[in-house]
């Protein structure tokens, strides 16, 4: 073997810790490389391939009711391959033995759920389902009056419900037993984890046994069904709304009813926006850890050239040359990064696969196969071999520049130690005791090498405030958010008179106070831009305004809310962003514009993703059909909405009955609870159901504010939790960091530690000393991340934001955070600091006093 490489396996074998250390610290960062690149990639495909597999409408028509004959007259448009129509009716069920489950205190077990049935489940030709277990639903159960249904199965496993298990379902105004048969796969269903509700699957007929439904006929085939699926011959967004607005023309001439109609991109997952804004952030941590690993391999390479100062000069007192000198290191880091690489590529496969198997799950998606994703692998590979070398050459360069004398005479002291405005101000401060003014001084010594540990142990410390301040910012946000709707809802199957509403519920015990709103559907098809933006030429009048293409429209629900509370605040004129109105439930973050005020006419307050997505902006007129009716409304401001499944626009509760024909009714019953817990909340809504169902008013679905807070930071918890976790990632290499300047700190003031033995300094003394000196780098990394992590903070708010809601977060800065994180750095550098100590205070006075 050459003597090169008997010197570096040599230098490699002879300290077999420090190897560990350099090797799993730099496996860290090329770990969460190949895991933010595998789960990309395995996420976008997983998604897209499920998405394709379950063959997904392109248009949905939401109306009715549509016979049978309807379904074969429309598949024979042109351009149409096939259509499918089902039955989608709310309902509500519950345990049918309540001993058996756990339910919140003040609750009665009924939960809200959605049903959907149709016609032969083993002919299905779009969105298809597949059976997991069990059976596909049918009329009865075999031998019983029970009627039988499937559950999908994120509900199945959420809520603990074995095939077989029988449930009560809400029929009118008593219920039904009914027996769980199947367990049904869905990929377009959200699991009740995420906010979803439980979906149920049956048949036409069950379905009108088990609602209202109104099904003309009990006879097989016969149910007409409440949605239209199709799938067009081929797919693009143009084409997709021709076709649309020919088929409602089409089906309006039938006689039949059109509410309104989705169109669907096949080729797109209904969650990708949610799973690529995890991604993006990912992505930004897994680059923190990498460039964070680069500082380490410096740290380190730094910490093993000061051990072998003496050893370099030796070798260039034989005749080694520059060159040679750096190829001996240089090849020993290649090394570590080849290490590094064997350790971090099949963890990073198999972190990425479990990563993937939990994340795909939550969407209702399988992962089919292990398997390793060639990307991912290729850049651990380049940036495993290509960022040690790179990270070292710099310090070894410097090292190897060292002439013989400078090598043979080295103490570990820089030679301008002592006479820097550092040192000297360091040096005037009296007041502190004589071990930790020790510590204070030594800290400063090789300025470089504690700059460079410094800088490591910031960048963990202002990334882990960064993930608490982003979960912080998500909480602000989605608290104002969902003060939007007050405590409780309650929707109506028809509109009701706004008084008789309102005396019913005033009744109700635990309602503070009452309002009833109105809700409606509307497309919207043609947007005129405003007088300023026409004037300064960035869009043009009557050219659509929409950014959609020609002929599209857009389904909106339209809230009506009462203006008698006093007005919305206006994003221009009030001084926190959070303000909201003293009087009234309906008080929404405005971000642009104003809120609707009392005396508004057609006003139109539109969400986040219509000024985001489609161009709209304050001041645009937009032409909706309201009932079959063309009405021209103006977009008077923005608010901030999470709603990625609907388009809610709110407007003046009276404008929208005149244009439905329904002034003075309402659909919708908010109720502000005297209780602020989910119990209280729970409570009223059961009395609203049964004080209106009493006076034969029929409730089709409930709302707590508390339940959905809850359930959106379920949901989103999932990136904070991932955030934590490559925090963490963070502060281990960090930690590592530290470990490795204290052991070289160790290692030059080996001499030094002798004399402080020989004149009688205790063990206890010199671990102190070497113990308190890390502290002081923990502590002032800590002070150094405070102001660094407000900025970034921000800037990680704004991108989660954008990606979620988009706009950017509203900021907020987690003090708890902070200190969290100066307990955790205090805790670590004391740790990495203990061992190094430890090992110093071992040495007796001749062992130090000889060491070369």
């Amino acid at each position: 073997m050459h003597v090169m490489w008997r010197k570096i396996w040599r230098d490699l074998t002879s300290n077999k810790p420090r190897t560990a250390m350099v090797v799993i610290s730099t496996a860290v960062g090329i770990f969460a490389l190949g895991l933010v690149f595998g789960l990309s990639g395995v996420m976008n495909d997983r998604l897209t391939a499920s998405h394709r597999e379950a063959l997904p409408a392109h248009i949905t028509f939401q109306g009715g009711p549509f016979p049978p004959d309807t379904v074969g007259a429309i598949e024979r448009e042109r351009g149409v391959r096939r259509v499918q129509g089902e039955i989608a009716v709310p309902l509500r069920w519950r345990f049918e033995d309540l001993d058996a489950v756990t339910l919140d205190s003040g609750s009665d077990g009924w939960r809200d759920g959605m049903l959907i049935a149709r016609a032969d489940y083993d002919e299905q030709r779009i969105d298809l389902l597949r059976l997991r277990e069990g059976r596909w639903p049918g009329a009865r159960l075999p031998g019983s009056h029970i009627l039988t249904l499937g559950l999908d199965r994120l509900s199945v496993e959420h809520f603990d419900v074995a095939p077989g298990t029988v449930v009560l379902v809400e029929s009118g105004e008593r219920w039904r037993r009914v027996a769980v048969e199947g367990v049904v796969h869905a990929y377009d269903v959200l699991s009740p984890a995420w906010g979803g509700t439980a979906t149920f699957y049956a048949t036409p007929e069950t379905a009108v046994r088990l609602t209202d439904y109104p099904g003309d006929t009990l006879m097989v085939g016969e149910v007409p069904f409440n949605q239209l699926q199709m799938r067009l011959e081929s797919f693009t967004r143009r084409s997709a709304e021709e076709r649309a607005a020919r088929i409602e023309d089409r089906l309006e001439r039938m006689g039949h009813v059109v509410e309104s109609y989705e169109i669907s991109d096949p080729r797109q997952h209904p969650m990708q926006g949610q799973v690529d804004a995890v991604l993006i952030v990912l992505g930004v941590m897994g680059t923190m850890s990498l460039g964070l690993s680069g500082f380490l391999i410096i740290n380190i390479v730094n910490a093993i050239l000061a051990r072998q100062v003496e050893q370099i000069g030796v070798m260039k007192a034989v005749g080694a040359t520059l060159l040679r000198v750096v190829q001996v290191y240089l090849r020993m880091t290649l090394i570590y990064g080849g290490l590094a690489v064997l350790l971090a590529v099949p963890l990073g496969v198999i972190g990425t696969y479990v990563a993937a198997a939990w994340l795909l799950d939550m969407f209702n998606v399988p992962l089919m196969t292990f398997e390793a994703r060639p990307l991912a692998i290729g850049v651990q590979l380049v940036v495993g071999l290509a960022v040690p070398p790179s990270a070292a050459l710099v310090p070894v360069m410097k090292a190897a520049r060292i002439t013989v004398r400078e090598a043979i005479s080295d103490y570990g002291l820089a030679r301008d130690f002592g006479h820097g405005w550092l040192d000297k101000a360091v040096a005037r401060v009296r007041c502190l005791p004589r071990s930790t003014a020790l510590s204070l001084r030594n800290l400063f010594r090789r300025k470089g090498r504690v700059a460079l540990t410094l800088a490591m142990l910031t960048f963990s410390g202002a990334a882990f405030i960064v993930v608490m301040s982003t979960q912080a910012a998500l909480e602000s946000t989605f608290q104002v958010i969902f003060e939007l709707e007050g405590d409780v809802a309650l929707s109506l199957e028809q509109p009701h008179r706004v008084s008789r509403l309102m005396e019913i519920a005033q009744q109700v015990q635990g309602a503070q106070s009452v309002e009833v709103w109105h809700e409606a559907w509307a497309r919207a098809s043609r947007l005129v831009p405003s007088p300023a933006a026409d004037a300064a030429g960035t869009r043009q009048s009557g050219a659509g305004g929409l950014r959609r293409e020609q002929g599209e429209q857009l389904s909106l629900l339209l809230t009506g809310v009462p203006l008698d509370h006093g007005s919305t605040p206006s994003a221009r004129s009030t001084p926190s962003a959070g303000s909201t109105p003293s009087a009234g439930m309906f008080q929404p973050r405005i971000i642009d514009g104003r809120g609707l005020r009392a005396g508004d006419g057609r006003a139109l307050l539109v969400n986040n993703r219509l000024v985001a997505e489609e161009g709209v902006e304050v001041g645009d007129i937009l032409a909706l059909e309201i009932a079959g009716e063309p009405s021209d409304w103006t977009v008077v401001g923005s608010y901030l909405s999470l709603n990625v499944l609907q388009d809610v626009c709110f407007v003046p509760r009276e404008a929208l009955g005149q244009e439905t024909r329904t002034r003075g009714d309402g659909t919708m019953v908010k109720v502000a609870s005297e209780g602020d817990d989910l119990a209280s909340q729970r409570a009223v809504i059961e009395d609203l159901t049964e004080a209106f169902e009493a006076h034969n008013i029929e409730v089709s679905g409930s709302y707590s504010a508390i339940q959905q807070w809850q359930e959106s930071q379920s949901a989103f918890g999932v990136l904070i939790y991932l955030l934590l976790a490559m925090a963490v990632l963070v502060a281990l290499v960090g930690s590592i960091g530290l470990m490795s300047t204290m052991s070289v700190n160790v290692v030059e003031r080996t001499r030094e530690i002798g004399v402080m033995r020989a004149i009688g300094a205790t063990t206890g003394t010199i671990v102190g000393i070497f113990t308190m000196e890390g502290v002081l780098v923990g502590m002032l990394s800590w002070l150094l991340a405070l102001p660094l992590s407000a900025p970034a903070a921000y800037a990680l708010g704004a991108v989660v934001g954008e990606a979620i809601v988009q706009i950017p977060l509203d900021f907020a800065y987690s003090i708890n955070g902070a200190l969290i994180w100066l307990l955790i750095v205090v805790l670590l550098s004391a740790l990495a600091s203990l061992g190094p100590a430890l090992r110093a205070s071992r040495l007796s006075v001749r062992e130090s006093l000889a060491y070369a």
